[in-house]
């Protein structure tokens, strides 16, 4: 009969369920109003498109290195990848090659074209290009 629940011990568990619920909810809330307080105090900075985009040109190679090399290793390409080898196995590792391969030569290719003609993204290039006011 030890191996039987009783009601304390189903009570226990759902207080200590509720308490993780708490202590989630109360991070999550923390991330959130620590993300639109940096969002805020870095606005005060942006007056022109060019700071907005290129962050007022005053970032290091290494500060860029550092955004370049977040932006590609995100949460999502790991949980991505990882649930593609947990799926294909060695198939999903050679996915995450092509992934790797795809993104420097878009980098490369793309980056230092749209770095050459003045403009931030590709609809600021393709509206120049035709000659058509954004």
């Amino acid at each position: 009969m030890s191996a039987l629940l009783t009601s304390g011990d189903v009570l226990s568990a759902a207080s200590e369920t509720n308490d993780h619920q708490a202590l989630t909810a109360t991070l999550f809330l923390l991330v959130v109003l620590l993300t639109v307080g940096i969002t805020f105090w870095a606005s005060r900075n942006t007056k022109t498109a060019a700071d907005y985009y290129a962050g007022g040109r005053s970032f290091s190679g290494v500060q860029n290195g550092f955004a370049i090399g977040g932006d590609y290793m995100s949460a999502a390409s790991f949980l991505g990848i990882s649930g593609a080898i947990a799926l294909s196995g060695y198939d999903g590792f050679l996915y995450s090659i092509g992934f790797l391969v795809a993104w420097l030569v878009a980098l490369l290719l793309v980056a230092e074209l749209l770095r050459n003609s003045g403009r931030f993204t590709m609809a600021d290039q393709l509206a120049y290009r035709m000659r058509q006011k954004p």
